[in-house]
């Protein structure tokens, strides 16, 4: 009987391939903080990760396109995870260097497989255990655990499944192929959608990225454990919603709830981690609203989503944009124009599945 035949299967190793490569990360920077690394080191660390982890997604996403092998990059992604497991007690900075190499690999890999029969509850089964395993890895470096053995013998154990997906690859990703192609055609998002959507994202992650900073630095793990299961929850139940009232109308309407409740209830753990849920509930419809934008182009989109986007947003906030941003000024400002975009997409009767 073969494993894979069943494409949930598929999506639940590659969600927990996900989860476990996002812990070793975290396990990795934490051991960084918690050794009491000098400010130059942590620094290089945080920053050599984050360049490749997320910036490297787009470029891997346009090398994957021509190979069309994802089955084989993720084996290589695990591959790289375990040698960077092997060696961290000895040099520490090259194993953060290939966990970003490998999650930017693993990301881009995944969430293509994920994606390709067009369904938004893939793709947030996939997504989900990511932030859980990041903050959970970090969670057991700040403590202390010794967990090093048991993430060695978990990657070693997801590294032989995904060389036993590998091999029965071809069999089973292209039969979604013709479906892809006519779904494609029926759905793309306009310089109106473009434009709220962005708008709604970043006023939501301005509030949202600045308190679980400020969160991590107070070392409150109540708070991020709360925000990492409102987060995990948020992904699955909106990729599953998101399918039955279309991508679109889900999209708005989870960023349009999250915007005040991350914004106004900082202090309120239980508002604020809603917020959190709603905020990530709405990956999973606006990657595969990416997907019908770029005309079926999965690797693309997919490191857009996971990549990109989140290298563009911790820019923002490294530079003096991000005073701005932090603004009440820029709370009024974004209203007016979604209120206007609103109006627009309202007289345009947008708000249609998909």
């Amino acid at each position: 009987m073969n494993l894979f035949k069943n494409k949930l299967n598929i999506i639940l190793l590659l969600g927990a391939g996900h989860g476990l490569n996002d812990m070793i990360a975290g396990y990795f920077l934490g051991r960084l903080v918690q050794t009491g690394s000098g400010a130059l080191e942590i620094g290089m660390g945080l920053l050599m990760y984050n360049l490749l982890a997320f910036g490297g997604q787009y470029p891997f996403a346009l090398l994957l396109e021509k190979v069309k092998s994802p089955g084989k990059f993720l084996v290589i992604a695990y591959g790289l995870n375990s040698v960077a497991l092997a060696e961290f007690s000895y040099y520490p900075q090259l194993s953060i260097v290939m966990a970003g190499v490998a999650s930017a690999i693993y990301h881009v890999s995944g969430g293509t497989v994920c994606a390709s029969k067009n369904k938004a509850q893939d793709i947030g089964l996939f997504a989900a255990p990511g932030v859980a395993g990041l903050i959970s890895g970090g969670y057991f470096a700040f403590e202390n655990i010794p967990v090093m053995s048991w993430l060695m013998i978990s990657a070693m154990l997801i590294l032989g499944l995904l060389f036993l997906f590998f091999r029965s690859e071809k069999k089973l990703i292209p039969a979604a192929e013709e479906k892809e192609r006519d779904h494609e055609k029926k759905f793309q998002l306009d310089r109106h959608d473009l434009i709220m959507i962005l708008l709604l994202t970043i006023i939501s992650l301005r509030s949202a990225v600045w308190n679980i900073f400020q969160l991590i630095h107070e070392s409150n793990y109540s708070w991020l454990i709360a925000i990492a299961s409102s987060a995990f929850a948020g992904k699955i139940i909106g990729g599953w919603l998101s399918d039955r009232i279309g991508w679109r109308l889900y999209t708005f309407l989870s960023l349009i709830f999250a915007t005040p409740l991350i914004t106004f209830f900082r202090e309120e753990i239980i508002l604020f981690c809603v917020g959190i849920g709603l905020l990530q509930s709405s990956i999973p419809s606006t990657t595969m609203l990416l997907i019908s934008s770029l005309k079926g182009k999965k690797e693309r989109a997919i490191g857009l989503s996971f990549g990109a986007a989140i290298v563009f947003g911790a820019v923002l906030f490294y530079t003096p944009v991000r005073i701005f941003l932090l603004s009440n000024i820029f709370i009024w400002i974004t209203g007016i124009i979604m209120i206007l975009l609103l109006f627009a997409a309202y007289r345009k009767k947008v708000f249609v599945k998909p």
